[in-house]
């Protein structure tokens, strides 16, 4: 997707705390349209706390969130996702019992246009549109993500990199303007990390999806290798944001990593 300066997501002044734990702490920045956008920082830092406030889970106690110009600070999740913001989550939320279509299938439910007597009935309007959201799952995200030969199988039986996979489709499903990705990353191993990383790549540059990312993970040498930009958090506070080796070399951020390395050395020992 080609960048531009067009911002689709703006960030104000977020605070979120839990009790006494003050988890974000007056952050604020803007998501480019067409980019990939990283969240980086220590466990703790704050970064799935502010997928959770951009998506709706969380309401901050103050700030305000922006997207395409329109406040979406007090709206539930399902209205965001009405409006293209789409995600997945640090541990995988899939309907285990399901097949992988059917859990897919779930991701275009806001989509569905049939009304509840008309849905009951299953020929005609119902029937053309079931075919057509069954269609673009098959052809826009089956075969983009390569689930061609699982995808009549339980979810609860797949290995785990395929069910990060799956919730990935199930992400797309929604059609997205922009996604959140909570360390899609996460317990993969080398050959499936190689896997994700293409697919965020073509998710965002495919003239078919041209998607927003943003983007929480741990893995540096992909954050560095696929991100336009990268923002860093520090125990709820932004300490760092620009391009990656702005940020990779940014004497807050060493800090922030080394000190972390530190405290585990010294828990080991």
């Amino acid at each position: 997707m080609v960048l531009t300066d067009e911002i689709q997501l703006k960030v104000e002044n977020i605070h979120m705390a839990f009790g006494g734990v003050q988890a974000l702490m007056g952050v604020s920045f803007e998501v480019k349209k067409g980019e990939i956008f990283s969240i980086i920082g220590p466990n703790g830092a704050g970064k799935t706390v502010m997928l959770n406030c951009i998506n709706g889970l969380y309401h901050p106690q103050k700030g305000r969130i922006f997207f395409e110009g329109k406040e979406i600070t007090k709206l539930k999740p399902y209205q965001r996702a009405q409006l293209g913001i789409s995600r997945t989550f640090q541990k995988i939320e899939l309907f285990k019992g399901a097949t992988v279509l059917d859990n897919i299938r779930l991701g275009r439910h806001i989509h569905l246009k049939s009304g509840l007597l008309s849905g009951a009935i299953y020929f005609g309007k119902t029937a053309r549109e079931e075919v057509e959201h069954r269609d673009f799952i098959e052809r826009e995200i089956i075969d983009l993500l390569e689930i061609e030969h699982i995808r009549d199988k339980i979810v609860g039986m797949l290995p785990y990199g395929l069910q990060k996979r799956v919730e990935l489709a199930r992400a797309l499903a929604l059609n997205p303007k922009i996604i959140l990705l909570d360390e899609p990353l996460a317990g993969l191993n080398l050959e499936e990390v190689e896997d994700m990383a293409r697919f965020i790549l073509d998710i965002n540059e495919e003239e078919r999806w041209q998607t927003t990312c943003v983007l929480v993970e741990h893995d540096m040498g992909v954050v560095m290798d696929i991100s336009h930009r990268v923002m860093a958090l520090n125990f709820g506070e932004k300490i760092a944001e620009g391009t990656p080796p702005e940020v990779q070399n940014n004497p807050h951020v060493i800090k922030a990593y080394l000190g972390e390395a530190e405290e585990i050395y010294v828990t080991r020992r």
